[in-house]
């Protein structure tokens, strides 16, 4: 009998070619497969985890994985009113097209991060859509998502998934602004909507939304399950005991109009990354807290209830996550060492993972090509 998931191959998308030379770090992926069987990759790549120069790129491959192009930049950010970072995720819509919502980072404060550890308060993030219908060869310019709340500090971790003909959602959270205040509950798990295909976001629901306790909800995924509902799952943090929680996740029956209770997953980790298989099966890509490296899930969802089947260690079993306890978790997660995957559907149960990782003291991007056996 075959094992639920075993690793057919393992590779890099990129990783800098000179680091004796100079620093370019990748970090935060996001894979889609082509109808034609071709794969793209976009990622960050910077001089470091929070630079200024951090831009968007794309790799692609037409071998399956084995070897990639060299990144082109997805698009130049305006700075005609103060410095730009970028980050941008990507996804496939029902027509073909490829859509990536742009994370556009206010770097006015030049010597500073993306965050105030003091406050644990975020610099402001605005959105933005760019778009492709050559399978991600060219790209249109930046156009600005005009939010559905007056509010520029949101998460940006999360691909557009299209949930009906023209029903788009963006998952995202509200951060606190630099001084550490919300006018929306921080940290509370929400999506946008549009029915115009990306065009306009007059709606906002909320997912997940832990505010009263203290409970924020990271890092946000939402996928379809086979039986047509939504399934978006996240990362979750108590800052009343400063501890990490299991993973949540809630349903919704109507497209992402409303979300059921959050109910608690079997996982212990950050950035939960699911794909949906057949008969309701998911899988899940994710960093562990509760021990070390970058695991794998099976997992059924019967009824609202999830049963877990297996779980798989893919990488670094001997890695530390982070570099340790900080002043406050925001400079804590400044100091991961991997993480954010991405999985796509190769056909025949296998799929292609990839996530970035420091490996011999640079941050690539890798990819791991599982078969699962369910």
């Amino acid at each position: 009998m075959n094992p639920p998931i075993t690793v057919l191959d393992t590779g890099l998308v990129y990783r800098n070619p000179v680091p004796h030379l100079q620093s370019r770090q990748a970090f935060f992926p996001s894979v889609v497969s082509l109808p034609n069987g071709e794969l793209v990759v976009a990622m960050d790549i910077g001089s470091a985890f929070e630079a200024i120069d951090v831009r968007s790129y794309l790799c692609r491959s037409t071998d399956g994985g084995q070897t990639w192009s060299e990144p082109q930049l997805i698009f130049a950010p305006d700075e005609s009113r103060h410095p730009v970072s970028t980050t941008c995720r990507i996804s496939r819509m029902p027509d073909g097209n490829l859509v990536g919502v742009a994370g556009l980072f206010d770097r006015t404060r030049t010597e500073s991060g993306l965050a105030n550890p003091a406050t644990e308060g975020f610099i402001n993030t605005a959105f933005a859509l760019v778009r492709s219908g050559d399978g991600g060869r060219n790209w249109s310019k930046p156009v600005p998502v005009e939010p559905p709340v007056q509010w520029d500090h949101f998460e940006s971790c999360s691909p557009i998934i299209a949930v009906a003909q023209n029903r788009w959602l963006l998952p995202t959270s509200f951060w606190p602004d630099w001084e550490g205040r919300c006018l929306f509950g921080a940290h509370q798990a929400v999506v946008f909507l549009s029915e115009d295909r990306g065009k306009t976001w007059p709606r906002l629901t909320s997912v997940m939304d832990g505010s009263a306790e203290k409970i924020t909800g990271w890092e946000q995924k939402l996928v379809t399950l086979s039986d047509g509902r939504l399934l978006s799952v996240c990362w979750r943090f108590d800052y009343r005991t400063r501890q990490n929680l299991a993973n949540h996740y809630a349903l919704s029956r109507d497209n992402g109009d409303t979300f059921g209770q959050p109910l608690a997953t079997p996982l212990q980790g950050e950035t939960c990354t699911p794909l949906a298989l057949p008969d309701n099966h998911l899988l899940c890509i994710y960093r562990r807290t509760d021990v070390r490296g970058l695991w794998a899930h099976l997992a059924r969802i019967d009824g609202d209830d999830w049963h877990p089947l297996h779980d798989y260690p893919v990488w670094g079993a001997q890695v530390e996550a982070d570099g340790g306890p900080r002043a406050s978790r925001l400079a804590q997660m400044s100091t991961l060492r991997f993480g954010c995957p991405s999985v796509t559907s190769l056909g025949d149960r296998e799929v292609l993972v990839v996530f970035w990782c420091g490996e011999d003291f640079a941050f690539n991007i890798r990819w791991y090509k599982l078969k699962l056996a369910i």
